[in-house]
């Protein structure tokens, strides 16, 4: 993969004579992230005040609307997008490696306490439940992957990812091409778990953007809910236009999220908070088989200027803890349905090689992506790795990527999502197999 040089800002190195944290750290307690919950941006279709309003708005973003009907999905794709650039060295470390010590001499994770991996790669211990699905074959990391964008913004590198592409030509995202080579109808084709559209589910495809399961329909009618939503059906039967379609398929999708909420009872062990919430509502969707076929969840929070940590304390811990619980609640919850659906993990961008001076590290380029399934051919560590000598670097302080991210979600498209072609959901990139997953 090519990648157009940008210089990147060095991080701070830290001050001379600085002692190196100890692995507890009563002054370095989390703070509060700003970034924790996303990026936000105005809701398009959420429980709202009067269904009338939530239709108005669901009009103004049109290609948003919901399909009915259709055939059921081949297997099911779950996206989950890193918010704010991870730090992908504390998470995948490479242990046998003296230069990451050297450079990270505060925030380093030991390598006598990560979780062995091949290729002397080793996980944050906080990931305990991802370990024994390494174990169990159906987890895997990739290293070094990127994209085409040497951007250091987030928003730019964000849209890279969710566009698909290095170009400006497309406007939608590459979860709504795939979508629509895939022809998928089912009412619930697609669902973003969230208070706001993906841009990577933007396009004709319809997809269903949703807070919560349960808050979804109408308030505020209290004991008349059954009598509103006769009165709005009735309002747009005879109609023959697009509103009144996409008002009926709307109230479809009510019914049907209300079937769900009572066949499928929310499950356990799912951390506290809105990354938690939204994996158990995407497990109860995904056990009711109602033909999802793509899914997105956004967890924010790795914006770590500062106060990454290491093993006993810090955001990064917090932070890993809390993915690590979901993920591992969401596999148990699924049950013998996780063999049909695969979890790619992808960030915007990663962060760089060097600790700054407020115990942190800054925006960078590489990044390891995560996959996890029933389809998944786990239990090892994919990708080139670059290595972190300053001759190998990315400019001169960041991972270098040599897999194109578009390489990994592509493999998953074609062997799990069922597509015979990636020409138009990745226009601008031949798709390059790493050999991660297997047919369903």
């Amino acid at each position: 993969m090519t990648t157009r040089p940008l210089p990147l800002r060095s991080a701070e190195p830290t001050p001379a004579g600085r002692p190196a944290p100890t692995l507890t750290c009563p002054d370095c307690a989390p703070t509060p992230d700003p970034w924790r919950a996303g990026f936000t941006r105005r809701r398009v279709l959420q429980g709202s005040a009067a269904m009338v309003a939530a239709l108005g708005l669901q009009t103004v973003t049109s290609r948003y609307s919901f399909a009915a009907g259709g055939e059921p999905a081949r297997g099911t794709l779950v996206v989950i997008q890193l918010r704010g650039g991870w730090d992908t060295l504390s998470i995948v470390v490479p242990t046998a490696d003296p230069l990451y010590y050297d450079l990270r001499p505060g925030i380093g994770i030991p390598a006598s306490q990560t979780l062995a991996l091949d290729r002397s790669f080793g996980l944050h211990p906080a990931l305990t439940r991802m370990k024994a699905l390494y174990d169990q074959g159906t987890f895997a990391p990739v290293l070094a992957a990127g994209t085409p964008d040497a951007t250091l913004s987030h928003f730019e590198a964000m849209d890279t990812v969710e566009r698909g592409t290095a170009t400006g030509m497309n406007v939608s995202g590459w979860m709504n091409r795939a979508l629509e080579a895939r022809g998928a109808t089912a009412l619930l084709s697609a669902v973003q778990i969230g208070s706001q559209i993906s841009l990577s589910l933007t396009g004709e495809a319809p997809a269903l953007v949703v807070d919560s399961l349960e808050d979804y329909g109408i308030v505020g009618y209290d004991d008349l809910q059954t009598q509103a939503m006769a009165a709005i059906r009735s309002l747009y039967a005879a109609e023959d236009n697009a509103v009144a379609d996409q008002a009926r398929r709307t109230l479809d999708s009510i019914d049907l999220a209300a079937q769900i909420r009572t066949d499928e009872p929310a499950g356990s062990g799912y951390p506290d908070g809105a990354f938690g919430q939204g994996m158990s509502d995407l497990a109860r969707i995904i056990k009711a088989d109602v033909g999802l076929t793509m899914a997105t969840i956004d967890i924010g929070g790795w914006d770590m200027h500062t106060n990454v940590g290491t093993v006993d304390w810090g955001d990064m811990q917090a932070q890993l803890s809390d993915l690590d619980a979901g993920l591992g609640a969401f596999v148990d919850d699924l049950g013998p349905a996780f063999g049909r659906v695969t979890v790619a993990l992808v960030s915007e961008f990663g962060r760089s090689i060097l600790q700054n001076g407020t115990w942190g590290c800054d925006h960078g380029h590489g990044q390891t992506m995560w996959v996890l399934g029933g389809g998944v051919v786990g239990g090892q560590v994919y990708g080139t790795w670059p290595g972190l000598a300053e001759a190998d670097r990315f400019t001169n302080d960041s991972l270098a990527a040599t897999t194109d991210y578009r390489d990994v979600l592509g493999e998953l498209l074609v062997k799990h999502v069922g597509l015979g072609s990636l020409s138009t959901v990745f226009p601008d990139h031949t798709v390059t197999p790493l050999g991660l997953a297997r047919s369903l």
